[in-house]
């Protein structure tokens, strides 16, 4: 959006402010009240973990002829981590209170979606995947898109000045969140058979090296999980009449550690995600425990 459109959105909304600093003094109604908000978000950045059960490609059955002459088919699980850039975009909320003098009480839905566009490289963590990395490996990539969070709080609120035009606030919710992150892994093998050193000894090294240039493991999926959630919140309110009252809200939320179920790859080493035909499922976890964004909002309250 170009500044002069930013510019002219921003004084759309400071107007209603403006109104209410001039609007007489309202007093501070009890009960019951609807509110409704739209806003930004901001993603911090975060590190995406990886695991799963392959195994080196020297004992991949769909490559290699498996005869007991191979070794590490059977090693711990391979591990890697990438660290991802930040990401912003749009939150908005619906929620249902009722207000007690100074104290609020409410349950709220937010939704957030965050662009992050983000690439990343694979950095392995273990010793089986480095050594893919130094074998066969000239690329390695981790690319997230949108990260979205659909979540639930129980919210409670001190309003220091509930009869005043103008009154600030603090508040505090607990709650959960389906939160879920647009995914595209890749590690792609050298083009160049020659530059492919892990059949190194093997009778049939230069087929191997032939049949294992350029395939490419890959995940292109939204990775999902349930976690749960609490809020800081701070703002302040502009009562316009008994009934209506508008508002700022800045909010930091932190999500708990985030972990999906097992996943097939969509295609590993350009071949079904198994160690072989017939064999046992190759399926990876991804996990983080940096889940985390900040928003700043402009709402509007109605009261009962």
């Amino acid at each position: 959006m170009k500044r002069t459109s930013w510019t002219r959105g921003a004084v759309c909304l400071l107007l209603p402010l403006v109104g209410a600093a001039s609007a007489p003094v309202a007093e501070a109604q009890n009960g019951p009240y609807l509110g409704l908000e739209l806003g930004i978000g901001n993603g911090a950045s975060m590190t995406l973990d990886g695991t799963d059960n392959d195994v080196a490609t020297t004992c991949d059955a769909w490559i290699v002829p498996i005869d007991g002459t191979n070794a590490g088919c059977d090693p711990p699980p391979s591990a890697w981590s990438s660290d991802m850039g930040g990401g912003s975009g749009i939150m908005g909320s619906l929620a249902v209170g009722y207000r007690f003098g100074n104290i609020r009480a409410e349950l709220e839905y937010t939704h957030s979606a965050l662009s992050y566009d983000a690439v990343a490289d694979l950095a392995a963590t273990d010793e089986v995947t480095v050594d893919k990395a130094q074998q066969e490996l000239e690329l390695a990539e981790t690319r997230i898109e949108t990260v979205q969070y659909e979540s639930f709080f129980a919210n409670a609120y001190w309003d220091f000045t509930p009869d005043a035009r103008v009154s600030p606030y603090l508040g505090l919710g607990v709650g959960t969140a389906d939160a879920s992150i647009d995914y595209f892994n890749r590690w792609k093998r050298n083009l160049d058979p020659a530059a492919i050193t892990t059949f190194a000894g093997h009778p049939d090294e230069e087929s191997l090296r032939r049949i294992v240039a350029g395939t490419t493991t890959i995940a292109n999926t939204k990775l999902k999980d349930n976690v749960s959630a609490y809020q800081l919140l701070a703002g302040v309110d502009f009562s316009v009449s008994d009934s209506v009252t508008l508002g700022i809200k800045a909010r930091l939320v932190e999500y708990g550690d985030f972990e999906t179920g097992r996943l097939l790859w969509d295609q590993l080493r350009s071949h079904h995600s198994s160690r072989g035909p017939g064999g046992t499922e190759v399926a990876y976890v991804m996990s983080s425990g940096d889940l985390s964004m900040w928003g700043l909002s402009f709402g509007m309250r109605y009261s009962f």
